[in-house]
């Protein structure tokens, strides 16, 4: 079977859309916020990469202090469910949840696997209706694995699932990228 010019043509521009499609789908960083049956995409809205720092207490107001380690901390927002309104409520709004994930590193930051528990807490930012005891989130199982680093820039995958003294818990699953100085 003989094909004409143009639609060999047609055919390898199909071939190579295709190709870049995959290729694009592969490396795409999504994070994802995980509340019982809820899957939300969470926006990476800020990275913060500090040398020479450790997690300090979760409850005080510097959770991060100076130390031998380096720390990482990764400010994610997504719309959450809408709030609760009555029937007669004209106007509805929706919630913006928004965390600050705490990563401590070791001094010399390589591809790794870290564990979760003692090296990370969640805080969730907002809700004043809740106690600041109620929005901070430890971690009870999960790994971030540092991928690798490029030039400037860390990508790591997080797997883990944080709960609070009310035993709320909430899941991180995904890739993000971090901006981080060398």
């Amino acid at each position: 079977m003989k094909v004409s010019q143009p639609a060999g043509l047609l055919i390898c521009a199909g071939m190579l859309v295709l190709t870049m499609l995959s290729c694009a789908s592969r490396y795409r960083l999504d994070l994802f916020l995980v509340k019982g049956e809820d899957h939300t995409r969470v926006k990476i809205e800020k990275t913060e990469y500090l040398l020479g720092a450790v997690l300090g207490d979760p409850f005080s107001e510097d959770k991060v202090i100076r130390g031998d380690g380096n720390c990482l901390v990764v400010v994610t927002g997504s719309r959450g469910k809408n709030l609760e309104s009555r029937p007669e409520d004209v106007v509805t709004f929706d919630r913006f949840d928004r965390y600050r994930i705490f990563f401590r590193l070791p001094a010399a930051v390589r591809p790794d696997t870290l564990p979760l528990k003692d090296n990370s807490f969640v805080q969730l930012m907002g809700r004043y209706e809740l106690s600041s005891e109620d929005k901070m989130y430890f971690p009870v199982e999960g790994q971030l694995v540092i991928d690798s680093l490029a030039g400037h820039h860390l990508f790591g995958t997080l797997r883990g699932s944080f709960e609070n003294r009310q035993k709320e818990s909430v899941t991180f699953q995904g890739q993000f990228k971090a901006k981080v100085a060398k």
